[in-house]
């Protein structure tokens, strides 16, 4: 299974290319007509069109194997083989100029993502994750943070809602980038310690996850739900996963608990 696993690693990630350059041009000409769905989350031309790029040319290269999307198929009438896509991950700084946006797709067997790619286009840069076989940026194998958390530099990542919903006792400065992926990318690759995503969807973490499983991270979610494995008939549009992925085990058990929710007004 491993070698077939590079083979669609390498699949997934020449489509990722290929679908970012074309994000790329819509972002450069910035028509792309941003607007709110019925759950108040950003959409726009730019997402519709990757999403159908995307699922174009998996549902082609791999018949039978669903595809799950944020803007067309949120749930799986079987667990087995799927995709898990993110057309477009960090559409608010899409539309706003900023380049931390980009493509997630993860490959998922017996409702577990085995296979991850994430490439940011502006920021050129390329994430693999193959299960049991690390994570790389741009080829070059990646690894969690080894630093002393405790060093005045150190910082954690975090989603704006986050800091609506929680209370954080954190001695570690705290950042913004907009992009679930993105952060947890910078998780994996050791420029952060940690991040907390307090609603991203199935498809904002099923290849991030992965990344920064691979690179020796350590993630959980903050309530008692799961997202994997994936479950047939679920509706995944409709469905969060608070979530804190940190540098190492230890680390995050030591976020957790400065963790806690506001009370509501």
């Amino acid at each position: 299974m491993t070698s077939s696993r590079y083979a669609i690693a390498l699949f997934a990630q020449g489509l990722a290319l290929q679908v970012g350059e074309r994000l790329k041009q819509r972002f450069l000409e910035a028509r792309n007509h941003p607007r709110r769905k019925a759950d108040r989350s950003l959409v726009t031309d730019a997402d519709l069109e990757a999403d159908d790029l995307l699922t174009t040319a998996l549902e082609a290269a791999f018949p039978g194997v669903p595809v799950l999307s944020e803007e067309r198929a949120t749930t799986l009438s079987e667990v087995g083989e799927a995709w898990v896509i993110d057309p477009l991950d960090g559409t608010t700084n899409f539309t706003l100029g900023l380049p931390m946006w980009g493509t997630l797709l993860a490959f998922v067997e017996r409702g577990r993502p085995t296979v991850s790619v994430a490439y940011f286009p502006l920021l050129e840069e390329v994430y693999v994750a193959i299960q049991h076989s690390g994570a790389t940026r741009n080829g070059v194998p990646i690894h969690t943070s080894e630093a002393d958390p405790t060093h005045n530099t150190a910082f954690a990542l975090v989603c704006s809602r986050s800091l609506h919903r929680y209370r954080l006792r954190w001695r570690w400065k705290l950042r913004i980038l907009g992009s679930a992926g993105y952060e947890m990318a910078m998780v994996a690759r050791g420029v952060a310690i940690a991040a907390l995503e307090s609603t991203p969807k199935i498809w904002d973490l099923a290849a991030p996850m992965l990344l920064v499983s691979e690179a020796g991270g350590y993630w959980k979610t903050l309530e008692d739900t799961a997202p994997f494995p994936l479950q047939a008939g679920l509706d995944y549009g409709k469905r969060d996963f608070p979530l804190l992925a940190a540098a190492s085990p230890s680390l995050w058990h030591t976020l957790r608990e400065g963790i806690t929710i506001r009370p509501t007004p």
